[in-house]
C-alpha cells in the first residue's frame, strides 16, 4: 500500500564532501551533489528503495522553473505539489573525510494565507483512495502554526490510517497527545518532558507517559545506541550490529520509512511486529549512514545487518 509523506518545509538539499571542516579558511570542496530533500522526501525515497510505493504531498514554491518539482521528477518519486511560497528553501551538509557532519539549515520561505487548507484537502484525497501509512516529518514554516502538523495528525485518524509524526519543537509539543507514533530524540524527548533522559530505562519512562497521555507509541532514537521502542503493549530496544562512520543526515528518515512500511503491512500500532520492525529500523537506519546523501541506503549492508540486530523486551 502507499505510504505517504507530508513536508510542510520542503526543500532543495546540496551535499558538500571535504577533507575537513576548518573555520575561518578556505576549504576545497571535492564532491557536490543537489536533489529535491526535505524529511519527508526523504523518507518517501527510502520507501521506494526497499521497494515500496510512496506519495509526496508537499508545498512548492510558485517561481518557475521549480527546481523542487524537477528534483522529484528526478528521483522518479510521485507527488502532489501545492504552490505556497516565494521559492523553496536549502539546506547544506558538509560533510568531511572523517566523517564529520555540519548542516546549514535555511529556516524556509514564509507561506501563503490558506496553505494548511490546501494541503490538507491534498492529504484527504489521498487518503480516501487508499493509504497504508502516513509520515508527516520536518519543520514547520514561517506563516504556518505550529499546531497544523497536529490537526494533520487528525485527519488520517479519522480515516483509520497510522501515522508517524516526527517533528519538534512546538509542533512536537502539540502532535504529542495527538494519536500519532512519536520518533524523538533523546534532546526532543527533554523538549517534551524536561531533564534530559540519561539512561535506557529513563527513556522507557518517558516513552510510557507519552504513551499514556495520547501517543499511539513511541520510538526514541539514540544514534550509536540504537533504539527504544514503547508501546500500549510493551517495550523493547534494539542495538546497531556496529558502529558506521558516514553522513547521519538522513538516518531518522530511514529509520521512519521502515517504521512505516511495518505500520502499513500491521494496518495499526497493535498489529506491529515490533521486534521485526525495530530490527528492520535499526538496519535500515545504519545503512543510509552509509550514503553521501540522505534518502539513500546501503542495500547490501541493510540485508546483511537484518539478521543480526538483537533485540530485547525491556521491563
Amino acid at each position: 500500500m502507499t505510504i505517504l509523506t507530508v513536508t510542510l518545509n520542503p526543500a532543495i538539499d546540496v551535499t558538500y564532501r571535504i577533507p575537513a571542516l576548518e573555520a575561518g579558511t578556505t576549504v576545497p570542496v571535492t564532491e557536490v551533489r543537489t536533489r529535491a530533500g526535505g524529511k519527508g522526501v526523504n523518507v518517501a525515497s527510502v520507501v521506494r528503495g526497499l521497494g515500496g510505493d510512496s506519495l509526496v504531498l508537499a508545498f512548492a514554491g510558485f517561481a518557475q522553473p521549480d527546481g523542487f518539482r524537477a528534483g522529484l521528477d528526478a528521483l522518479g518519486l510521485r507527488h502532489r505539489l501545492v504552490p505556497a511560497c516565494e521559492s523553496v528553501r536549502r539546506t547544506v551538509a558538509v560533510v568531511a573525510d572523517d566523517g564529520t557532519t555540519t548542516n546549514l539549515n535555511e529556516p524556509g520561505a514564509e507561506v501563503t494565507t490558506g496553505a494548511e487548507a490546501a494541503i490538507t484537502a491534498v492529504l484527504r484525497t489521498e487518503l480516501a483512495a487508499g493509504a497504508g501509512a502516513a509520515v508527516i516529518s520536518g519543520s514547520v514554516p514561517p506563516g504556518l502554526a505550529a499546531e497544523v502538523p497536529a490537526r494533520l495528525v487528525a485527519v488520517c485518524a479519522g480515516y483509520g490510517v497510522p501515522v508517524i509524526a516526527d517533528v519538534s519543537g512546538a509542533a512536537l509539543r502539540a502532535v504529542a497527545t495527538a494519536g500519532a507514533v512519536l520518533m524523538p530524540n533523546r534532546h526532543e524527548l527533554a523538549q517534551l518532558l524536561g531533564p534530559l533522559p540519561r539512561s535506557a530505562a529513563d527513556v522507557t519512562a518517558a516513552g510510557r507517559r507519552l504513551v499514556r497521555d495520547g501517543a499511539a507509541a513511541v520510538v526514541a532514537t539514540a544514534g550509536e545506541d540504537g533504539v527504544i521502542a514503547v508501546t500500549p503493549g510493551g517495550a523493547w530496544s534494539a542495538r546497531p550490529v556496529e558502529a558506521v562512520a558516514g553522513n547521519p543526515t538522513g538516518a531518522g528518515d530511514a529509520a521512519a520509512a521502515a517504521l512505516a512500511r511495518h505500520l502499513a503491512a500491521a494496518g495499526s500500532v497493535s498489529g506491529v511486529d515490533w521486534p521485526a520492525a525495530l530490527a528492520d529500523v535499526v538496519a535500515t537506519s545504519a545503512a543510509s549512514v552509509r550514503e553521501p546523501v540522505a534518502g539513500e541506503i546501503d542495500a547490501e549492508a541493510r540485508s546483511g545487518w537484518l539478521g543480526a540486530v538483537t533485540v530485547r523486551e525491556t521491563a
